[in-house]
């Protein structure tokens, strides 16, 4: 036996040792990597656990915040209801209030009204005369105080109702004219001619306001004028909606920079300092123009001490009333020649054949040609072929799947639209995207009501009537004229006619404009600038014809005409 053998036993065992350590090294290795596996997974699954516990936390705090929600929801219901039962207690308090106070100062109003007629003697006459007037202020208070009350309360409710503009107006100043007379005042209206005829509007509301502003200004005003003027502010003819100012000015005793704001204010008068005979509560102002503005309009003041005052009632989004045939007399005089007497080609849309007939008869003896149809999908291929001036659809059709026609018109014709309809316009939407509309004509259609649309939108092609603005643009018209002439020119208009055109420009005042194109006209016609000569001649025209649109677009090309000059 070799010593080999003797420590280590024989070749067989060696191999056999060798096989278990090789075994037993794979299992160690296995068991490490086993190991590893299982220290990967505990470690997902802490970071699991952590992450759960984050996630259910904040489910947790979100539901609380919810609970906490619902429990300050029902707070603020709780004492919203406490509030309206306060506000109906309070108006409660007052109606009495007002009904308890009434009964006792109706009493006194007539008997002190017996003695005013009764008595002779003068002292005892004035004291009748002051127990009457004091009656009926206190009662006017007591009104005033119920409706501030309910302003603020929130308790407001339209009542709009279809007015004729002209009647209106002219019932409330009318009543104020003999009140004025006697304290030696002119009273004066004047309602421009671009007014709608019909208005919707809370006429009770409006006359509440117009009432107490008028009032306040024969009272202020010792001697000289009161005047009212009712203006077109803007007109949108796709939403058939305007805005109106109604403009109250006295030559009164003013009111002093420092209290415009004031006089708005709860409780307080137009001066500090006014006499006796001017005394009031100091609220009717307040109301005015609280109402003014939940009417989504307003009241400002313009004045100055000793220089009278000028109110300024503005109301916004009024719709404008359609006049059909029914409201119609006489249209056997209208002269549909005069509409684009070169011709024009329009297309009517519309199911209901009487629409139809009407625009045929009535452009039947003119040279404008009238394509009817009452099939939407005829009329979309007859788009495509023909140029049109001018397209008449119904409403219903016009906003059609959420106005796809409408935008489905626009992208095959750039003609002007007019929409025809048997109800009001108020709540139809009209996309941006879609047809341009120009005006409304309501069912059954009136002659004469398509008469003036369609002058306006036919005969308004880009400044063929009158003065061109192609004139304006051209520099030659400038060559002919003396260069000394053409700088005294200037120097003048800058004195004496830009601070008009300038005052013009900022209050859009169509008197204001007046003044501008009269004082510009003289300067011209001395300077011989016969160009501006006629550019003022015919935006007085357009003043007098209330075309706002071309005097809008004259106002904006005068002052490239003036740089032009100062360029020679």
């Amino acid at each position: 036996m070799s010593l080999k053998s003797m420590f280590f036993g024989s070749s067989d065992d060696i191999l056999k040792v060798k096989k278990e350590r090789d075994s037993y090294k794979n299992k160690v290795e296995s068991l490490t990597q086993e190991v590893y596996e299982l220290q990967a997974i505990i470690s997902k699954e802490i970071d699991s656990t952590k992450k759960t516990s984050f996630v259910s936390g904040k489910i947790q705090r979100i539901e609380e915040l919810e609970n906490e929600l619902v429990v300050q929801k029902q707070r603020v219901q709780d004492a919203k209801k406490i509030a309206q039962e306060a506000n109906h207690v309070k108006q409660d308090f007052l109606a009495n209030m007002r009904h308890e106070v009434r009964t006792p100062m109706n009493s006194i109003i007539a008997f002190s009204d017996m003695l005013v007629h009764e008595l002779q003697n003068k002292t005892q006459l004035s004291y009748a005369k002051n127990i009457f007037a004091s009656g009926h202020k206190l009662l006017s208070l007591m009104d005033n105080i119920i409706e501030l009350s309910r302003l603020e309360s929130g308790i407001f409710e339209l009542k709009d109702k279809a007015i004729d503009t002209s009647l209106f107006f002219n019932t409330i100043v009318k009543e104020y004219e003999s009140k004025a007379y006697n304290k030696g005042i002119l009273l004066t209206l004047k309602i421009d001619a671009g007014i709608p005829e019909s208005l919707v509007l809370d006429d009770q509301k409006v006359r509440a306001i117009l009432d107490n502003l008028l009032d306040n200004a024969i009272k202020f005003t010792k001697k000289g004028t009161v005047s009212v003027k009712v203006v077109v502010q803007d007109i949108n003819a796709a939403l058939n909606r305007t805005d109106i100012a109604i403009i109250v000015s006295d030559t009164g005793i003013g009111i002093d920079l420092s209290n415009h704001k004031k006089i708005f204010e709860i409780f307080e008068k137009r001066e500090e300092n006014i006499t006796t005979d001017f005394q009031g509560t100091g609220l009717g102002l307040s109301i005015n123009k609280k109402t003014a503005k939940l009417m989504h309009g307003d009241i400002n003041v313009s004045s100055k001490l000793g220089e009278g005052s000028i109110f300024t009632f503005t109301l916004t989004g009024l719709e404008i009333i359609l006049s059909s045939a029914q409201d119609t007399m006489d249209e056997s005089d209208i002269d549909f020649s005069v509409v684009k007497p070169e011709g024009a080609t329009i297309m009517v849309i519309d199911d209901v054949k009487k629409s139809c007939e009407v625009i045929i008869d009535s452009f039947k003896q003119t040279n404008t040609r009238v394509l009817t149809h009452s099939n939407l999908n005829e009329a979309i291929s007859d788009l495509k072929e023909k140029k049109l001036d001018l397209i008449f659809i119904d409403i219903n059709i016009l906003s059609l799947d959420e106005n796809a026609v409408s935008k489905v018109i626009a992208k095959m014709s750039k003609a002007p639209v007019v929409s025809l309809t048997s109800t009001s316009i108020k709540d139809v939407d009209f996309v941006k995207d879609g047809v341009k509309i120009v005006g409304h004509l309501k069912k059954p259609i009136s002659k004469m009501e398509l008469f003036k649309v369609s002058l306006k939108v036919l005969n308004s092609s880009p400044r063929q009537d009158g003065f061109s603005s192609k004139k304006i643009q051209n520099k030659n018209e400038f060559i002919h004229l003396d260069k000394k002439a053409v700088e005294e020119f200037l120097l003048n208009h800058n004195k004496h006619v830009l601070p008009h055109f300038n005052k013009a420009i900022a209050t859009n005042d169509l008197d204001v404009m007046a003044t501008f194109a009269q004082t510009l006209q003289h300067l011209a016609q001395e300077y011989k600038i016969n160009i501006l000569v006629e550019f003022s001649q015919e935006l007085l025209q357009k003043i007098e014809l209330f075309d706002i649109e071309t005097i809008n677009s004259m106002m904006l090309e005068y002052k490239g005409q003036i740089k032009r000059l100062q360029n020679l």
